[in-house]
């Protein structure tokens, strides 16, 4: 018999109350429930069930006990809004494996339709007078932050983590910035001191006129006191002059501000401390991040004596015994409407936030505290055995695990994927505000990155395709540089907005997707700072030569060995340092080996099929790439010219390819657009000019099936039959654990015998661009490939001079 912390079922509520005689508060038995939930120790899942579920009974009756949770149960706010019936329905609890918060659900069906509906996560409060209360939250004052609190939280971070919480997004060295804000003199001061601690902050500028330092002011602001005069200080958003105040507060001398430490008109500053954005944040003390409001003017809100009181919405639903539940209403929809909208939606901010091995958050009028190795917040007790549960996940390259150092496309993809998404208001600033990322990830790529393409793997990432759609970005009105040099070049990433990703390569990385994979170059690549510039500096892309180098190359970092295909049941099948092999993800030919790199000696290694070139020696200038000047690329390959048509395949995540068609009229390859907008010029087939990029392979053509507009339909259709799966293994919560049917599992496979199939599905082909000319200048209009055989019939016989701008 399972102890009451860990059931997954509870008898239903029995209605034994009648008017006369109310059940007393102390005898509610849904409060009961959930009370023993809380009391119990976490929840640590077990096999297939990852949430505890206690069954409280029919609403309506719940209503009618003589409880304080009827006086907040009958209005309970759901996910999908009113629940249709309500009163008629059953309620649940459900607590997900380790973790601290609950919430409630109700399983109903509308229009025919099943649907389940969930609340906010709700925490139990604490009682200090109750020994050993299980509360895990407690009530916060409408207005103002617990200073003390905040203030508490540096000095025990560095009591239990030590030097732990010094380390830094990788190892990267230290960096001293040129000039930082004094808070004890008032004033911006070239700080003597070789290792200052100093803190940064984190903002958005948004449309505040902020006081910006510049060569001509500088000198006046270095006057003590400066910062503190009336004519300064009412030049100084609220937002700054609260992060003044607070780093006083909090016993710390010097501050960094970017408008306020970076002189805005001094382009060699300007361009050094923007390389090393990441290291100012990286190397300071703890970054103050201010993500409420919509531009600086909004300030630290909370702070008594410092900014105006704060607003917050910390919802109390009381129960049995004096007890409370605590919870927080959020936007169900994390991109509409949140206070933090335009600081976590910011690309200037990204990198700020990234890189910083502290932060002191204020969002949702809370301050909250997050290191390496702990999160705290105002309104939790600290609970050493949740933190110790937790581990944040690496996100991209951003983490401290040593085999970040491994060069990596698809990592990299999930950095580039994340940030590109972001807003920027200044179109021009992309390169910028991706600088630090970029000063990072070329101590990591050997050579570098060119517009935030990794040189090593330079001809694969050209073929970078959309999720969803993209479009075109511009300079702003308020550009007056030269035309030809905006940093916004079709080829790169970076000249589009919306959220992209590089290709999943099947032939290098292991475990990809196995959509596509790349075996070949076809040219050698160039930048040029000009168009017809004679002065071409080579693009070292080095991929398909370690493809093709001999078993056992670069055995100084990578151990080389022979890879053996497992004979059944590939779902077991592991290689060395804990890797599965998914028979569908291997390249088109079975290698012969496979290659592990273990750096720093951790145990955890990364596998490749093919080894690669690393960066060992840790300098952020040894492989400098080039600089923002070089947007242009020259190359000679092959052109053809083929049909593209109104005819549309799709894949199960709805990236759409338009078929594209040779002189016959049968189908040779695909294109995948960036913008729905170009579909429309496909009203009639329309021929397109087409470059060669690498060789490789694809299964689009035929895993693909025809695009459908009533495919959203049938997914929400899909979607609802997980959701009556979910509703009738609700339904059956009375079962014994040992009545439940498990999940029948199939005959094992052999793994040959799927990879074979998978092989089946993988067709030599081309990747291309589709390219059109303005000026002598080509530009990229989108991605796609063309099978190889019919290629070759239709490329030009020669070589063509490409200049992609």
């Amino acid at each position: 018999m399972s102890s009451p912390a860990e059931f997954v079922a509870v008898e239903n509520v029995k209605n034994t109350q009648d008017d006369e005689q109310p059940i007393p508060a102390t005898e509610c038995d849904m409060c009961s429930k959930i009370l023993q939930v809380f009391h119990g120790p976490a929840y640590l899942g077990k096999e297939n069930e990852d949430v505890q579920v206690i069954r409280l009974g029919k609403i309506a009756l719940l209503l009618e006990v003589k409880c304080p949770h009827t006086t907040w149960l009958r209005d309970k706010d759901f996910v999908n809004g009113p629940v249709p019936c309500y009163e008629t329905h059953d309620l649940l609890f459900h607590r997900w494996a380790r973790h601290p918060r609950g919430f409630f659900g109700v399983s109903y069906r509308r229009n025919d339709c099943p649907n389940w509906s969930i609340t906010h996560s709700s925490e139990l409060v604490f009682r200090p007078e109750i020994p050993e209360h299980p509360g895990t939250v407690r009530i916060l004052d409408e207005s103002w932050i617990d200073i003390n609190l905040v203030k508490e939280w540096p000095s025990r971070c560095i009591q239990i983590h030590g030097e732990r919480c010094n380390k830094t997004v990788g190892d990267v060295p230290p960096f001293k910035p040129g000039l930082l804000i004094d808070v004890i003199q008032g004033c911006i001061a070239e700080c003597q001191e070789a290792r200052p601690r100093f803190i940064t902050l984190s903002y958005t500028w948004g449309e505040s006129k902020n006081l910006r330092v510049a060569k001509s002011n500088l000198e006046e602001l270095q006057k003590p006191g400066a910062l503190r005069s009336k004519s300064i200080a009412m030049q100084l958003p609220a937002t700054i002059l609260g992060a003044i105040e607070l780093t006083r507060a909090m016993d710390v001398r010097w501050l960094w501000v970017d408008s306020l430490c970076v002189p805005q008109d001094d382009d060699i500053s300007l361009q050094r401390d923007l390389a090393a954005m990441h290291l100012i944040y990286a190397t300071s003390f703890l970054t103050i991040i201010a993500a409420d409001g919509e531009d600086a003017e909004y300030g630290l809100r909370g702070l008594r004596g410092i900014s105006k009181p704060r607003v917050i919405d910390q919802r109390v639903e009381p129960l049995a015994q004096g007890e409370r539940l605590v919870y927080w209403p959020r936007e169900w929809s994390g991109k509409d409407g949140t206070k933090g909208l335009m600081y976590h939606h910011r690309m200037w901010t990204s990198q700020e936030h990234h890189f910083s091995k502290r932060r002191l958050i204020f969002e949702n009028g809370q301050a909250t505290w997050q290191c390496n190795h702990a999160e705290w917040t105002e309104d939790h007790l600290y609970n050493p055995e949740h933190e110790r549960i937790q581990k944040k996940p690496t996100e991209g390259y951003i983490g401290h695990e040593a085999y970040l150092k491994v060069p990596s496309l698809d990592r990299l993809s999930d950095l580039v994927g994340g940030f590109n998404w972001k807003t920027l208001r200044l179109g021009e600033d992309v390169y910028n505000a991706f600088s630090g990322y970029n000063t990072y990830l070329n101590s990591i790529f050997p050579h570098g990155l060119v517009y935030g393409h990794p040189e090593l793997f330079f001809d694969i990432s050209l073929c970078w395709k959309p999720s969803g759609c993209v479009r075109r970005r511009t300079v702003s009105a308020r550009y007056i540089g030269d035309p030809l040099r905006t940093g916004l070049p079709s080829w790169s990433w970076m000249g589009w907005e919306g959220q992209i990703q590089f290709p999943d390569d099947g032939e290098g990385e292991i475990n990809i997707l196995g959509e596509m994979g790349f075996t070949e170059a076809v040219t050698d690549w160039y930048a040029m700072e000009y168009p017809g510039s004679s002065q071409k500096q080579p693009i070292h892309s080095q991929w398909s030569q370690c493809r093709n180098a001999p078993a056992g190359s670069m055995n100084e970092v990578w151990r080389c060995e022979e890879f053996k295909p497992p004979g059944i049941d590939y779902n077991k099948m592991r290689v060395q340092d804990d890797y599965s092999i998914e028979p569908e993800s291997m390249p088109k030919e079975i290698p012969h080996h496979i290659y592990h790199c273990s750096l720093g000696g951790t145990p955890v290694s990364t596998a490749r099929w093919y080894p690669v070139p690393l960066n060992l020696d840790k300098s952020d200038e040894s492989e400098a790439g080039l600089h923002s000047g070089f947007q242009y690329l020259w190359c000679q390959t092959f052109r053809a010219y083929l049909t593209v048509t109104q005819d549309i395949i799709a894949s199960n995540v709805d990236q759409k390819f338009h078929l594209l068609k040779g002189q016959s009229g049968i189908v040779v390859g695909a294109l995948l657009l960036h913008d729905e907008d170009d579909g429309k010029l496909f009203q009639q087939e329309t021929r397109v000019e087409l470059i060669a990029i690498a060789k490789g392979w694809t299964v689009v053509l035929s895993c693909y099936g025809a695009y459908n507009s009533m495919e959203n339909e049938i997914e929400t259709e899909s979607e609802s039959e997980d959701e009556k799966t979910v509703t009738e293994s609700l339904n059956n919560l009375q079962m014994e654990e040992c009545d439940v049917p498990r999940i029948l599992k199939q005959d094992p496979i052999p793994w040959m015998e799927t990879w074979n199939d998978a092989k089946m599905d993988k067709q030599d082909c081309y990747h291309v661009l589709w390219i059109e000319w303005k000026d002598g200048v080509a530009y990229r209009k989108s991605s796609g490939f063309v099978l190889e055989e019919e290629w070759e019939k239709v490329a030009e016989a020669n070589k063509v001079d490409i200049t992609l701008g």
